[in-house]
């Protein structure tokens, strides 16, 4: 036969299959990080044998200088996955200042897979099925040769009582997991509720044929009474998890259940209880068991995405919790927090990978904000995801993080590009890749992939107010005007208070040539935002004299042109000379916004807005400059 062989390896109750990437403890994956798969890869092939500290460094990672400090993590992070065996025994040896050892015994079975693939059942059981054991210590002769061959049969053969249990499941491909509630009797303590919610979310997103609701969508109905079937229609999913958090001093207990979404059909429930350490391990359990309930089987892969990689540094965590509660809240004040809470994350624990990300998102969204200057913002956030990623390539929000830079501040659109698709192929459920992607796809002028991009955005997270109003954007830059319309006023049905959307419905009238509504909306967004009354009797004027282009032309008078004054953005300045028809004062203030890479610069090339400006050599001159097209794709 021409069948493949492939090398299993069997320690302790471990069972290691380094082609693809699998550990197994008693059957159950274990979560093993690439880099680790290698390490482990090369002790075990050399079980019972020394191998140099230089030799490891250079196999696990042959394209990249690494410092010894990488190799110890991994190590210690190998150590802590094994555990111990032989009455307290470390499965890997440290010879010092040489290198290291695996001095358990291991036991090599090769598979033929040409005839494994004739299927287990149709094998006679006294036969040698193709598979040959070859012994690494001494043979250990027939007899226990034919147990281990009938514990590999017991090993293949599915677990008929797990499918009973679940063949009268629904096939479930979309949840949402609610808000876990908190009750610690400890109201501090809701951050921690919201952290673990985040965290669960996370996990369960990294199985790709399932598509979970993002936070942002789901937070919306904590202490909100209505039906789990009511919420289910809103949120358009097949099955909901909903449950509580404990938490005393360094102990914690998840309770979740997976309930039908249609008829509130409680499909499993259990509880997880353990040290706050572990917390992450728990909520692994809790996703690999709903996975297994709605009949879905992890890939090694997303089995290495949604496991935690070494166990958590308590304080660390609690520092990152805290900064997820604050970036949530959006406002300036707020992500200044959330960064200082990362930073200290990442002081108390120098690994944390999703610390550093969130600290890198952390500096984009301020230097949004103009907080901090970008030119400050952005090279700090891009040191900080480089970092994430030379931890864990795999990090799908950190390619996004290192997207957002790229994209719209080092305007390397194609590099951009390719991050984000990288993050939506890491995780399908992530919002952040397919938000990224659509303003990619609509810098480099495919809005229409764009639109569809960003409705994959708002599958994901259907009441998210950010995303929903980056569809209504996307639906102006398309030139689809009526749905752009009726996506703003969608999203300010649930989101009234959204300048931002106000604004954009402003655009899209003004576009329309309808200028008494997007003057009101122009007027309703700037009472948002807080303007003066006295600049925006200025704007009512204006209006009721010459109409739009008059109305901005009344306004700058009072808007200056200070740009010191972070509220005075350059790209606004031009938007409003723009419609009042000044295009030198227009093209000076894109030029500004240029240079300090303002937010909405990358879209010159699509924007509606600047239509009027697109015969002007100078314009076309400024949209090459940037690496634009002229004129937007169909």
């Amino acid at each position: 036969m021409n069948g493949r062989t492939k090398h299993l390896y069997v320690f302790g109750p471990f069972r290691f299959d380094p082609e693809e990437r699998l550990l197994l403890h008693d059957g159950r994956p274990v979560p093993v990080a690439p880099k680790m798969v290698e390490t482990l890869s090369l002790l075990v092939r050399n079980a019972g044998h020394l191998v140099d500290k230089d030799e490891l460094i250079r196999q696990v990672w042959p394209d990249a200088f690494v410092e010894e400090g990488n190799l110890n993590k991994n190590i210690s992070v190998l150590r802590k996955t094994l555990g111990q065996w032989d009455g307290g025994r470390e499965y890997i040896e440290t010879v010092p200042k040489r290198g290291y050892r695996f001095v358990a015994p291991v036991n090599q079975l090769v598979e033929e897979n040409s005839v494994l693939q004739r299927g287990v059942e149709a094998m006679p059981p006294t036969s040698s099925m193709g598979v040959r054991w070859r012994l690494t210590g001494k043979a250990l002769g027939i007899f226990l040769l034919l147990v281990l061959g009938v514990f590999a049969i017991w090993q293949i053969l599915p677990n008929r009582h797990t499918q009973s249990a679940t063949s009268d499941v629904p096939n479930i491909h979309s949840l949402a997991v609610l808000p876990l509630e908190n009750l610690s009797g400890d109201p501090s303590q809701d951050y921690f509720a919201d952290g673990m919610t985040d965290e669960l979310i996370t996990t369960l997103g990294q199985i790709r044929s399932l598509s979970v609701i993002s936070r942002t969508s789901v937070m919306q109905y904590r202490a909100i009474s209505k039906t789990l079937p009511q919420i289910g229609r809103e949120l358009k999913v097949d099955a909901i998890v909903e449950g509580t958090v404990v938490r005393s001093g360094e102990r914690v207990r998840i309770t979740a259940q997976l309930i039908q979404a249609s008829d509130d059909k409680h499909l499993w429930a259990q509880s997880y209880e353990g040290d706050l350490k572990d917390v992450l391990a728990l909520q692994r359990d809790i996703a690999g068991a709903i996975a297994t309930q709605i009949r879905m089987t992890l890939s090694p892969q997303e089995q290495v995405r949604a496991g935690i990689e070494y166990p958590i540094n308590v304080e660390a965590y609690e520092s990152y919790l805290k900064g997820e509660y604050f970036l949530n809240r959006f406002t300036p004040d707020s992500v200044r927090k959330a960064a200082d809470s990362f930073q200290k994350a990442i002081e108390q624990d120098p690994y944390y990978v999703a610390a550093y990300t969130k600290l890198a998102g952390s500096y984009e969204i301020l230097g949004h904000m103009a907080v901090i200057p970008k030119k400050v913002a952005d090279p700090k956030a891009m040191l900080l995801v480089a970092k994430a990623l030379e931890l864990n390539p795999e990090f799908a929000a950190a390619h996004a993080v290192r997207g957002w830079g790229l994209l719209q501040y080092d305007l390397d659109f194609a590099t951009a590009g390719a991050e984000f698709k990288r993050a939506v192929e890491l995780n399908p459920s992530g919002v952040e890749g397919h938000e990224g992607l659509a303003d990619y796809y609509a810098t480099v002028g495919q809005v229409q992939q764009a639109v569809q991009e960003i409705e994959r955005a708002r599958d994901v997270d259907p009441h998210g107010s950010i995303v929903n109003y980056h569809l209504c954007l996307m639906l102006y830059f398309a030139r689809r005007y009526d749905a752009a319309i009726a996506q703003c006023k969608a999203t300010l049905d649930f989101e009234p208070r959204s300048a931002v959307t106000s604004w954009q419905l402003g655009e899209i009238y003004a576009a329309r040539g309808n200028d008494s509504e997007a003057a009101s909306a122009f007027i309703q967004a700037e009472e948002l935002w807080g303007i003066p009354p006295a600049r925006i009797a200025a704007f009512q004027s204006g209006r009721r004299e010459s109409g739009l282009g008059e109305r901005l032309t009344t306004s700058l008078w009072f808007l200056g042109e200070d740009i010191g004054n972070r509220e005075k953005d350059p790209l606004n300045l031009a938007v409003a000379y723009t419609y009042a028809g000044n295009t030198n004062k227009a093209l000076s203030w894109l030029g500004r916004a240029f240079e300090l890479r303002a937010f909405g610069i990358t879209y010159l090339g699509v924007d509606p807005t600047f239509d009027r400006l697109r015969s002007d050599p100078r314009f076309l001159l400024l949209l090459r400059r940037i690496g634009l097209p002229a004129a937007h794709q169909s």
